[in-house]
């Protein structure tokens, strides 16, 4: 997956788009892209000098699981 800017910035749009689109029908191919954003920020977070996203990986597995998925 290709990143643009810092993961922690992709996390928050993520989130931000996911809470807007909330209890609505995503297409796979975003509920997918918010998904890889979700394993890479766990990737991420793992690092001993990565950035701390922890937070925002959690917030979004949780509008994940709000999501309805066309």
């Amino acid at each position: 997956m290709r990143i643009e800017g810092s993961i922690r910035s992709n996390l928050i749009a993520a989130v931000a788009s996911a809470r807007r689109w909330r209890g609505r029908r995503v297409h796979k191919d975003t509920a997918d892209h918010w998904r890889r954003l979700v394993e890479h920020g766990r990737l991420v977070d793992r690092q001993p000098y990565g950035e701390a996203v922890g937070d925002l990986v959690q917030e979004l597995e949780i509008e994940l699981t709000h999501t309805k998925v066309s």
